[in-house]
């Protein structure tokens, strides 16, 4: 629809697949503060390409020829299909399916992904996909409300294919347009969501100003400013501590790639630039205590 195209302004002010994760306050990489401020006009998105997208987008018709060479009882197949929300006449909410394949039994909604991990990925078959783009896909059956499911296609970091499946799940539907809706309302109401600790909450408020206002100054709360000042203190002292336990740990590696304790790999090295980094590969309940 001429004005909304990706990438435009006017695709900005909207609620669109990618956004729904931060929003709901799943994703990785953004938060729902951030998405406000840049829905809102506040911030500047950023709508440069990652090395990562930018490898996706390429790899993306490839996926999905593997998917179709999967499954012969497609139809017909459109990409990059344009669908809106329609639970308000004004629009307030869009998707960009990758595909939609028609078969006898229904249309389905199809998404590309690709993995450097399966960390987070679960079983092939199943629907234990990463939370953000389960959430991105809930969004996308809402969008396309005749799909009867999802499918994810995903090639992962040996080049190996899977593909997960989203059923529909109507209430879940529901909710997900509700919050997303209640998001997009409280643009007009100019209610930002609240702070979280988020990195990606930082950066969009440290550029919310960037001018600085010579000389002026503004109050705060003792409570919050003690707090603050206390947890720089304890997080330099943290550091310190860490960088000392970090050097006796290379200390007893030596020239290993990788270091064990109790039968549990904690670390390993790895060539990073023109020196060595030192990987953490456990978290420390996986090690057994001293009582036990």
């Amino acid at each position: 629809m001429s004005g909304f195209d990706p990438g435009s302004t006017a695709w900005g002010r909207i609620v669109t697949a990618s956004k729904v994760g931060a929003i709901l306050g799943l994703s990785p990489w953004s938060s729902p503060y951030q998405v406000w401020r840049e829905m809102h006009g506040d911030v500047e998105r950023d709508t440069t390409t990652s090395p990562v997208q930018r490898r996706g987008q390429i790899l993306e018709p490839a996926v999905l020829t593997w998917w179709l060479d999967q499954h012969p009882e497609v139809d017909d197949v459109d990409t990059q299909c344009l669908v809106w929300i329609d639970t308000h006449p004004d629009q307030w909410g869009a998707a960009t399916l990758d595909a939609l394949a028609s078969t006898a039994d229904g249309d389905l909604v199809v998404e590309v992904k690709t993995a450097s991990r399966w960390d987070e990925w679960g079983e092939e078959g199943t629907d234990q996909i990463p939370a953000h783009y389960y959430a991105q896909v809930v969004w996308q059956l809402a969008c396309a409300p005749w799909a009867r499911e999802a499918r994810v296609a995903v090639l992962g970091p040996f080049l190996d294919f899977r593909e997960y499946v989203i059923p529909r799940d109507e209430e879940l539907v529901a909710d997900v347009v509700k919050r997303c809706r209640e998001f997009y309302d409280s643009l007009t109401d100019d209610v930002p969501p609240p702070l979280d600790d988020s990195v990606a909450t930082l950066a969009t408020l440290r550029a919310e100003h960037p001018e600085i206002a010579r000389g002026t100054s503004k109050d705060i709360e003792a409570e919050t400013a003690r707090a603050w000042l206390v947890a720089k203190t304890d997080l330099a002292a943290a550091d310190r501590h860490e960088r000392g336990l970090r050097s006796l740990v290379l200390r007893a590696m030596g020239d290993a790639q990788y270091l064990t304790a109790a039968g549990v790999r904690v670390a390993r090295r790895q060539a990073s630039r023109n020196t060595v980094a030192l990987v953490a590969t456990a978290t420390a309940d996986e090690l057994p205590t001293e009582e036990a």
